[in-house]
């Protein structure tokens, strides 16, 4: 088994994305990891003025998250760095995770069931699909 030295934790504002991230923790301590945590705007087009102002109100509330989770991190002296990605979520997740060499991916689970869980849970199906490194789903 390789070493695991850079952990993707892909963030949003679910329980379940929360314990991905405590899940993450507790991997990076075993194994001296650093932490990278991305979240996903997705912007769907409509006016231009709009979509504008309505991604930089996203923005905003994610730079924050990622802030409040930077500071959750360093308390517990994990090493961190965080990223706000605009697009499709999970070709974005995997995308990122490969160009920036991670060595595993966490990403939380709404658990959902019926369609709900087919639709919001596309998003989990497609990183663990589409990835070429291990992807850990936290419930």
């Amino acid at each position: 088994m390789s070493q695991i030295k850079h952990i993707l934790v892909a963030l949003d504002i679910s329980g379940a994305s929360k314990k991905g991230l405590d899940t993450a923790i507790s991997l990076a301590k075993l194994s001296d990891a650093k932490i990278t945590c991305v979240t996903v705007l997705v912007v769907y087009p409509t006016l231009v003025a709009t979509v504008i102002n309505y991604k930089k109100f996203l923005t905003k509330k994610a730079e924050a998250m990622l802030d409040t989770t930077k500071k959750y991190c360093e308390k517990q002296e994990i090493q961190f760095a965080s990223k706000v990605l605009s697009g499709n979520p999970s070709s974005e997740i995997t995308k990122f995770a490969q160009t920036q060499n991670m060595d595993m991916i966490i990403i939380g689970s709404k658990g959902l069931g019926g369609i709900k869980g087919k639709v919001l849970g596309s998003v989990v199906n497609s990183v663990v699909h589409g990835s070429n490194i291990s992807v850990l789903v936290v419930k």
